[in-house]
């Protein structure tokens, strides 16, 4: 699992308890370094670490969205458990393609405590279009 490239390294959060719980318990992340006002995260994805820290702010601190990549394993394992407690998967079929051409996106989304929301986003290898030479679809 990795946090997007574009995405904020570091999310402010108006409690910061309830919501490094969930993420522990359901995605299993490490925590570097715990502080009563912060924590810093660890992602790993086929030897690659990148970090999230989360910053623990005044209570109206607005809440956003996390956002994270999986590979297709690891979000056919995660899929399943999430859903089950109220998680949304969005998928691209043949009624409805994917907007991204050469690629089949799959999107879970799920609210996270304090009215977060987490994007789980994974390619599914075998939906993938084939491309040409060109990198064009035949």
């Amino acid at each position: 699992m990795q946090r997007l490239s574009l995405e904020p390294t570091a999310l402010h959060v108006a409690r910061l308890a309830p919501l490094l719980e969930w993420l522990q318990v359901h995605l299993a992340l490490t925590v570097l370094l715990r502080t009563s006002y912060s924590a810093y995260l660890e992602l790993h994805r086929k030897g690659h670490n990148s970090h999230v820290l989360l910053l623990e702010e005044h209570p109206e601190a607005p809440a956003s969205t996390l956002r994270l990549e999986a590979d297709n394993v690891e979000f056919e394992r995660l899929a399943p458990r999430l859903m089950s407690q109220g998680a949304h998967c969005l998928e691209a079929s043949r009624e409805h393609p994917s907007a991204s051409r050469g690629c089949a996106w799959r999107v879970l989304t799920m609210p996270l405590p304090g009215d977060w929301q987490l994007m789980l986003l994974a390619l599914d290898p075998h939906r993938c279009q084939h491309l040409g030479p060109h990198g064009l679809t035949p």
